[in-house]
């Protein structure tokens, strides 16, 4: 089995040389955006670290099989609301949004022993950005005095959110976008994806591989990105009442679904990177081709300064709200500073649908 992580040429050259030159980390930073295959990396470490395959990671092992299959007794996952060794711990019914100490105290005590039946024990956290202040201090001691059958790979895409001394105690991979045209080529030829459905879903995907596979899958994704876009492009010439109501639904849904806010959010970000590539006479670059007409109206009208300031708004946004500002507040300052092209557009009625 070759490695099959797209685009993260880089990546696999850092994993594999760290094994040839016998130069394993005690613990990995694995940092970049969202979907672009780091978890699959840390499970394909863990599989090469493991492998008893001539030709590591071979995939069709034991080790390799199980690890893949999340069967593997020496290869840990630790995500938010999973398990630990509190019996009257129950992390998902109760709406856990960190990973928490208990948590931290489970995989310390499995990396006291030894691996069962592999070379390494491997301990994957994803997201690494969502552990608690406690937890945080816990694995602290882990990092600082790691017994040397253990690796820990901390997964992230928020790598600010990560207090320093622990990102000074793991080495950092970064992880970045693949092209366009390899996204497009690898749809085509290893999903068997029609050319113009590939086409356009790689253009979509931003250099996020894992993007495109699941919306491949899964046609809610394209949906919600059509809704999305077009509250964005309500909000541009919306009332600042109007904006203020739908800062506060969006807002007052936040700690039900942060995901989908975030999502939501990021969306933005994407309709007014568009607006102000076509206001910089750059409009190849724009990635929603279906919409060019209406992002040339507001390109003129808002100009390169306005289209800056939206980003700059929705930018700050998603950092307050990643650091538990009160959500209302954070999308209503945002609402403040997004350009106002009422005097210039055509009136519509705003919608919280």
């Amino acid at each position: 089995m070759s490695w099959t992580l797209v685009g993260q040429d880089a990546v696999v050259a850092v994993l594999k040389g760290a094994v040839e030159h016998d130069r394993v980390a005690h613990a990995y930073l694995f940092a970049g955006p969202k979907h672009v295959g780091k978890t699959v990396a840390a499970l394909q470490f863990a599989q090469l670290l493991n492998c008893t395959g001539e030709e590591p990671p071979c995939g069709r092992c034991r080790a390799c099989e199980r690890i893949a299959g999340g069967q593997h007794p020496d290869v840990e996952m630790i995500g938010i609301g999973g398990m630990c060794d509190e019996n009257d711990h129950k992390h998902s019914p109760d709406d856990s949004r960190d990973i928490r100490i208990c948590q931290v105290r489970r995989m310390q005590h499995l990396v006291s022993r030894g691996p069962y039946e592999a070379t390494y024990r491997v301990i994957i956290i994803e997201p690494a950005d969502a552990l608690g202040r406690e937890a945080t201090v816990a694995l602290l001691k882990t990092l600082e005095e790691p017994p040397p059958y253990v690796v820990i790979i901390l997964i992230t895409d928020r790598e600010e959110m990560l207090i320093d001394t622990v990102r000074s105690r793991a080495r950092r991979v970064g992880f970045g976008g693949a092209p366009q045209r390899l996204i497009e080529q690898t749809l085509r030829t290893r999903w068997d994806v029609e050319p113009s459905r590939a086409a356009e879903l790689a253009r979509l995907s931003g250099g996020r591989m894992g993007w495109a596979v699941a919306a491949l899958y899964d046609e809610r994704m394209m949906e919600q990105r059509g809704q999305a876009l077009e509250r964005a492009d309500v909000l541009a010439s919306a009332s600042l009442a109007e904006r203020f109501a739908f800062a506060a639904s969006l807002g007052g849904g936040y700690t039900k679904d942060r995901t989908g806010v975030q999502a939501t959010l990021e969306m933005w970000q994407e309709f007014w990177r568009d607006v102000l590539l076509i206001a910089a006479k750059r409009e190849l670059l724009a990635v929603h081709k279906d919409r060019l007409d209406r992002l040339r109206v507001l390109a003129s009208q808002c100009d390169i300064t306005g289209a800056v300031r939206a980003l700059r708004a929705i930018t700050d946004a998603r950092q307050q709200l990643a650091e538990n500002a009160s959500p209302v507040l954070a999308l209503e300052a945002m609402m403040l500073a997004l350009p106002d092209l009422r005097a210039n557009a055509v009136t519509q009625r705003f919608a919280t649908r």
